[in-house]
């Protein structure tokens, strides 16, 4: 199976603890990513959702933030608003980054404790399998092709309860980083040269 995936640049972000502690520094510590923007079909509100209930029932993780990257192209502007309006209800404060410049997106995902993936309908998983390569846990939508591709190397979730309590899990009990690495690196391997051309917008595009 080919997959977009770039694994050397997320390998090495793995080590870049230079550019992983600026990130967490900005943020003001731990930090729960996701890429795609505030897109529909990111599934970034079922995760808004599912951080606040982290936040508000467990105090000891309290101080993670969430952190939402990438271009609103394909966001309606009525989802936009959604979004927005239900962090406003729920006393959220996600950090909307927009798109990341190339050059800063490997680290932003390699210093995240968590990286969120919960596309809602089928998806190639590249931004999920470039999290694993990097050392970072995942947490995806549980669906048949997401767990055909990322298989029992990342926690799943398919209600915003189950994703907050996959959250948790991950959070709490932090997977050794060795398989998601492994199942990376095969993906790599499988195609000619771990890069295929047509990538999916996962956030460290800029407009020029």
């Amino acid at each position: 199976m080919r997959i977009s995936v770039d694994i050397d640049r997320f390998t090495a972000a793995g080590y870049d603890v230079p550019g992983q502690a600026a990130w967490r520094a900005g943020f003001g510590g731990r930090y729960v990513v996701t890429t795609g923007g505030l897109a529909p079909e990111s599934g970034c509100l079922d995760l808004l959702e599912a951080h606040a209930i982290l936040v508000q029932e467990q105090a000891a993780l309290s101080d993670v933030r969430l952190v939402v990257a990438g271009q609103d192209e394909h966001a309606d502007a009525e989802h936009v608003e959604e979004f927005r309006r239900r962090a406003a209800e729920l006393g959220a404060d996600p950090i909307l980054l927009g798109p990341v410049p190339e050059a800063d997106f490997a680290a932003l995902v390699a210093g995240a404790s968590v990286f969120g993936y919960l596309p809602t309908q089928d998806a190639d998983c590249a931004s999920a399998i470039e999290a694993l390569a990097a050392g970072v846990p995942v947490i995806a939508r549980d669906l048949l092709t997401v767990r055909a591709v990322l298989r029992d190397v990342v926690e799943y979730g398919d209600t915003v309860l189950s994703i907050a309590d996959a959250l948790v899990d991950v959070l709490t009990d932090p997977p050794e980083p060795e398989p998601g690495i492994a199942l990376a690196t095969a993906y790599a391997d499988a195609s000619e040269d771990g890069v295929v051309e047509e990538q999916p917008d996962r956030g460290d595009r800029c407009e020029e």
